[in-house]
């Protein structure tokens, strides 16, 4: 039974929903001093992600990961060529003494030790990962707050419209109070007008862009009221939030980078080859021929790593800092929820509570200087209601890891 109240109440609600949108009709929007143009959310959006210079940094950070990570995996063999000339006096020493002048050549090149380069590889597809999930982070978030400062403007243009339709019906009233209320509600829309600019600017912040014509959102904020199970809000977000793909990565990133530090420590060789040829020469009346040697030289460089560890030890502490912050993202997505469900349900209650108000304003007779004012009451706070309504709602379903654009009517 409480199942069929439920689904009977939501019906209601949506249907008086309905009613109201097809009862409400505002004056259009017109500025005298200012030029606009009408951009709908999902264009605005567009454009944020293609414009914003935070997302446009990070995309090139991206780019730089990438890259990196495609040439991680080559070998470093740091060649080295050498030519060395035989020795030069600047004197003789003795009669009959000859220095023969030998040219040596040779060649070596670094073999790195065993788990370098797949070490190296790992820990550079994972910085891209990181970088990638960190990108998407940042770019949800912005997201985030442009959405929430595209409603406050157009809950201010809104209320500009309610205002301009209570000035239109008062102007038909010929009474003192009339014209006197009708002053008062000019010099509010004179301040909403104003505020409209200054979130218009706002706006054009987001995309990073100096134009003379301000955007002006479009819609009415006339969201359905929805109903949500906490729990499944909660998985939805333990599998689809951005923050918790971002503290995988960089888990996955920490880890990597332990397993390349120990690799580190690995012993390289440096092989080489030489080779001496020294011309034929004549030395207190003795004739020598040409000389000719090739040698073999292996080096193996013994670095710190075989008595120090404390690279190991921070590499493997930086892991365990990363799990304990991806739990802490897990604890907080339930907090956040769970508040947030909180806020929902409150500004339901307030919709529902304006919608009825304004539909028994729509009944009593506006021609009327109490039931104008009244109406003009009604509607007001029926835009503040479904502003607040659309702003909780929309920041639920992001929280749960839903993503898609709303339609705010």
């Amino acid at each position: 039974m409480r199942f069929k109240y439920i689904k009977c109440s939501l019906i209601a609600s949506v249907c008086l929903v309905a009613f109201v949108t097809r009862a409400q009709s505002l004056p259009p929007f017109s500025a005298k001093d200012t030029t606009y143009q009408s951009i709908s959310l999902n264009v605005f959006l567009k454009d944020l992600n293609e414009k914003n210079p935070t997302i446009k940094v990070r995309k090139l950070g991206i780019d730089s990961a990438d890259s990196i990570a495609k040439q991680a995996g080559k070998p470093l063999l740091s060649p080295i060529l050498t030519y060395a000339r035989g020795s030069y006096n600047t004197q003789t020493p003795y009669t009959g003494y000859a220095s023969p002048a030998s040219n040596t050549v040779g060649a070596s090149i670094t073999v790195e030790g065993w788990g370098k380069r797949s070490a190296r590889e790992a820990f550079a597809q994972a910085e891209a990962n990181r970088n990638l999930a960190d990108m998407v982070t940042e770019s949800r978030s912005i997201e985030t707050q442009a959405i929430l400062s595209y409603v406050d403007a157009l809950r201010t243009k809104l209320l500009w419209q309610s205002y301009q339709g209570a000035i239109d019906r008062l102007g038909s009233i010929k009474q003192a109070e009339a014209t006197k209320q009708k002053a008062n509600f000019e010099t509010a829309q004179k301040v909403l007008a104003n505020d409209l600019k200054f979130y218009a600017y706002g706006l054009m912040g987001y995309l990073n862009v100096d134009e003379k014509t301000l955007p002006l959102p479009m819609g009415t904020l006339d969201m359905p009221p929805q109903s949500f199970q906490i729990d499944k809000l909660i998985t939805q977000a333990q599998e689809n939030r951005v923050d918790i793909t971002s503290g995988k990565a960089y888990v996955d990133s920490a880890s990597t980078n332990l397993e390349l530090v120990k690799a580190n420590r690995n012993v390289d060789f440096l092989p080489g080859i030489y080779y001496t040829e020294t011309p034929p020469y004549s030395s207190s009346g003795i004739a020598y021929g040409t000389q000719k040697s090739a040698s073999f030289l292996l080096s193996i460089p013994l670095g710190n790593g075989l008595l120090i560890d404390s690279d190991v030890i921070a590499a493997s502490n930086s892991v365990a800092e990363q799990e304990v912050n991806l739990m802490a993202t897990k604890t907080k997505i339930v907090t956040e929820i769970n508040q947030t469900y909180l806020q929902y349900q409150s500004a339901k209650e307030r919709l529902e509570s304006a919608i009825q108000a304004y539909k028994q304003s729509k009944i009593t007779r506006i021609g009327s200087l109490k039931g104008v004012l009244a109406f003009r009451d009604a509607e007001y706070e029926l835009i503040d209601a479904r502003t607040v309504h659309a702003k909780t709602l929309i920041l639920l379903q992001r929280l749960s890891g839903n993503f898609e654009v709303p339609n705010l009517n």
